[in-house]
């Protein structure tokens, strides 16, 4: 692995997350980098423009040229396209924000999002917003859905400390993965039938291509039954962006489990 390379796109990575302007200072104690490693990947990515620094504080911030980068990679990806009317249809009948998200190494990231009328642009649900393997609906589906080696290495670099759903209980949530699979859908905070919802999209292989996420609104729905028929209303939507995919429609949501099955045999 070439490691200046390496550095460069976690810094990358750590500045386009950061709201805030960053001194070398901050960015090499994060990185436990020499100052000087760390000006030397900043001189480099200042001059191809991808990162910029402010003249008065001397600090500095991602540029907004990354955006050219995911605009480009978004032109050729098919999946916002086939889905666009699905989830606005979905949105408009729970009147519930939803989305359709990408895989990227077992994580989940948003590539398009419809909003129900009125309602008010949410930041984790924006295009470009990735989310938490293990605090996020659309996030365990992505995880629970990726290739064994995916999963362990997903699992490997979590920091279980953290707070969130499952701080310090790695166990559990491989447990929970696991059940995710066997249901084919995650949910996050149904007790009172609010929360999120998850399922998988399948392209023409039957491989976990993304997810399908609904976000409902903080008031409940009335009844068991009500919140059941949004679980199915989801799924049902999910198996038509999959069929669109080129997935069948027989053996949504268990494609995977029964392709591991047939390789058992």
């Amino acid at each position: 692995m070439n490691n200046t390379l390496y550095n460069g796109f976690k810094l990358l990575d750590f500045l386009a997350v950061s709201a805030e302007l960053v001194s070398v200072k901050e960015l090499a104690e994060h990185f436990q980098l020499p100052n000087s490693h760390i000006c030397r990947l900043l001189k480099t990515l200042v001059e191809t423009g991808y990162v910029e620094q402010d003249p008065a504080t001397r600090k500095y911030r991602i540029s907004l040229k990354i955006l050219n980068l995911a605009h480009s990679r978004l032109q050729s990806e098919r999946l916002p396209e086939l889905a666009r009317p699905y989830i606005r249809k979905l949105a408009e009948k729970l009147d519930a924000t939803v989305f359709v998200t990408r895989t990227c190494k077992g994580r989940s990231l948003i590539i398009a999002t419809e909003y129900p009328d009125l309602a008010l642009q949410n930041s984790t649900t924006v295009t470009g917003a990735l989310h938490s393997p293990t605090s996020s609906a659309c996030g365990q589906i992505c995880a629970a859905y990726a290739e064994p080696e995916v999963q362990t290495a997903l699992l490997d670099e979590t920091d279980w400390s953290a707070p969130g759903d499952f701080q310090n209980r790695r166990e559990a949530f491989e447990k929970e993965l696991v059940l995710i699979r066997n249901r084919g859908y995650a949910l996050r905070d149904p007790a009172c039938h609010h929360g999120a919802i998850g399922v998988p999209l399948f392209d023409g292989e039957c491989r976990c291509y993304g997810a399908l996420g609904v976000m409902l609104t903080a008031a409940p729905q009335s009844s068991d039954e009500l919140f059941q028929s949004v679980i199915e209303s989801t799924l049902n939507c999910g198996k038509l962006i999959s069929f669109a995919l080129g997935a069948p429609f027989e053996g949504y949501p268990y494609f995977t489990n029964s392709a591991a099955r047939r390789k058992k045999k």
